[in-house]
């Protein structure tokens, strides 16, 4: 119970980020002229065309399993975001949203998994990322991982295209959500700070859509 009032609490501070936002998130079910403006790669949100197949880079989990980043994403429908744990303003409310999206989700997309990638893996040791998780009351099918310090850039460059592909600052990270495909491929981006319903609903369509 306390860590779900926390949750709820993480998200009603969220509010305070969406008015700014507003202009800039999709709706669930884009029209065609905002499929066919969101239908490049480079674009900052909605589908990405064409899909872009995860890599096999090197990640270690928060249960300190070594695996690669297609590894981890093929055979399941993912949501996936970036943070880390030392992070005391956007992160913690990313996590609440995804907290509660798997919550609303309740398991009705079978092989469906949340993913939280460490922008900072030289602090987020697996010891750090379980610590993570179990504030946030996370269930099975929710795994976080840090990747290598070597493949930081190009893990921006890949999920959110060149303009963060460049990092500036100690914060470069996004609150997007980025949706991967049963094959590990990117297929759709959400704008900064999505609500748990459209995670869920873009999951779903994302998973009757094949």
């Amino acid at each position: 119970m306390q860590r779900r009032s926390a949750v709820l609490a993480l998200l009603a501070a969220g509010v305070a980020y969406k008015p700014a936002l507003a202009q800039n998130r999709p709706t669930a079910a884009p029209t065609d002229a905002a499929r066919a403006a969101a239908a490049s790669a480079h674009f900052p949100f909605g589908p990405v065309v064409p899909a872009r197949p995860m890599p096999a880079w090197p990640l270690t989990t928060h249960l300190g399993q070594v695996t690669t980043l297609r590894a981890l994403t093929q055979g399941h429908l993912s949501a996936l975001q970036l943070m880390f744990t030392g992070c005391s303003a956007t992160c913690p409310i990313q996590g609440a949203i995804f907290a509660e999206a798997q919550r609303q989700l309740g398991g009705r997309v079978s092989g469906s998994q949340f993913v939280s990638l460490s922008i900072d893996p030289l602090a987020d040791t697996p010891r750090a990322l379980a610590a993570w998780l179990q504030n946030l009351g996370a269930q099975a099918g929710w795994v976080a991982a840090a990747p290598r310090m070597a493949e930081l850039d190009a893990l921006f460059e890949l999920l959110s295209g060149p303009r963060v592909g460049k990092r500036s600052g100690p914060d470069p990270h996004t609150g997007q959500v980025y949706f991967l495909s049963r094959r590990g491929e990117l297929v759709y981006r959400s704008a900064d700070l999505p609500p748990p319903e459209q995670i869920v609903q873009l999951m779903r369509q994302i998973d009757s859509s094949g």
